[in-house]
């Protein structure tokens, strides 16, 4: 189920392990993420939960601005998310996170969460770069 040329992301978050695994294909700023969806991650109707649709979210438009950090620490400071069509059990869903905006310590990242190529979710988030003023 998980498309040619994706392989595993190396996981450090302990709570994002838990999620995974998550896979991505491509180099740096310019990679591809995806999760196959399995019985952890769905509500009642077999379809992919809307916390663990937020949770993939800040995993992997995270990776994002990880990779543009400089080798600072991140963190989110806010997350927006539109749900539009469910995701069901046994799916490959993929992101390719992207920079929208950049600010000496914010990062604007965004991103279209796909499912056989139909938008499912969007999210946007801003992040912080710690000890960035």
């Amino acid at each position: 189920m998980i498309p040619e040329g994706f392989t595993k992301t190396h996981l450090a978050d302990p709570f994002e392990i838990h999620l995974g695994p998550i896979y991505e294909t491509g180099q740096g700023a310019d990679r591809t993420y995806g999760l196959v969806v399995d019985a952890r991650h769905v509500n009642r109707r077999d379809v992919m939960h809307g916390g663990m649709m937020m949770t993939l979210a800040d995993a992997t438009l995270g990776q994002l601005a990880l990779d543009l950090s400089e080798g600072a620490l991140c963190v989110t400071l806010n997350m927006q998310a539109q749900f539009l069509a469910p995701v069901p059990l046994g799916s490959f869903i993929a992101v390719k996170p992207e920079l929208t905006r950049r600010t000496r310590a914010m990062l604007f990242i965004r991103g279209d969460y796909r499912v056989d190529g139909q938008i499912v979710m969007t999210a946007a988030s801003v992040w912080k770069r710690i000890g960035h003023s």
